[in-house]
């Protein structure tokens, strides 16, 4: 199996102290100095996608992988046919705020844990630290870079769904280094502009299964 990792970094530190153990021997590729999320995810796509990769896990810098069986249990997610992505947390609510709809999975931060229920199953949006795409995803599915910085791209599971596939939870162990809550007002109100265009966009899609 070819597993490929990605990372918009913004701190090397970070991923060299959280990413780079986990990934060991696969393919690893870092782009920094961005300033849009889903401009640097695409570019990702875009490298990998010749290389046919049975799986491309996208992570945050501050993202640990702590379960010995992690890309074990994604790629086994991500296999199944109609499957596109898969991460460890999210929720069924058709908004950037998908935690205020039907919850679950897991995910222990640097504020403690967050236990959202059941740790595996069907959901619309996932959590955006770690996503795992199949290769259906990797050729098919792009993010959206109408959103602005580093905000709105797990956008791209509404996208999936409209298109016939399942994004999933799937139960693997994490530890996201970063505090719950926003970390400023400014990103507060920016979330607040990348939800109106989420809405604006999906108010538009005349799909009824999302």
């Amino acid at each position: 199996m070819v597993v490929a990792y990605g990372c918009c970094v913004g701190s090397w530190d970070k991923l060299l102290r959280n990413v780079v153990p986990r990934v060991g021997d696969r393919t690893l590729i870092t782009l920094a100095g961005q300033t849009s999320i889903a401009v640097a995810y695409n570019s990702i796509l875009e490298a990998v996608r010749d290389r046919r990769p049975d799986m491309l896990v996208l992570l945050h810098d501050d993202l640990e992988l702590t379960d010995p069986a992690a890309e074990e249990k994604l790629l086994a997610a991500v296999s199944e046919p109609d499957v596109a992505l898969a991460g460890v947390a999210g929720g069924d609510l058709r908004s950037l705020y998908w935690w205020n709809g039907n919850r679950l999975g897991y995910q222990l931060t640097d504020s403690g844990p967050l236990d959202l229920g059941p740790r595996h199953g069907d959901t619309l949006i996932i959590e955006g630290s770690v996503m795992a795409l199949s290769p259906w995803a990797i050729t098919h599915l792009r993010f959206d870079t109408r959103y602005p910085g580093f905000l709105g791209y797990d956008d791209i599971c509404v996208e999936a769904r409209v298109r016939g596939k399942r994004v999933v939870v799937t139960d693997v162990d994490t530890h996201h280094h970063s505090v719950v809550g926003w970390k400023s007002d400014a990103i507060r109100d920016n979330f607040a502009l990348c939800e109106q265009l989420f809405q604006e966009k999906w108010r538009r899609c005349e799909t009824n299964d999302v």
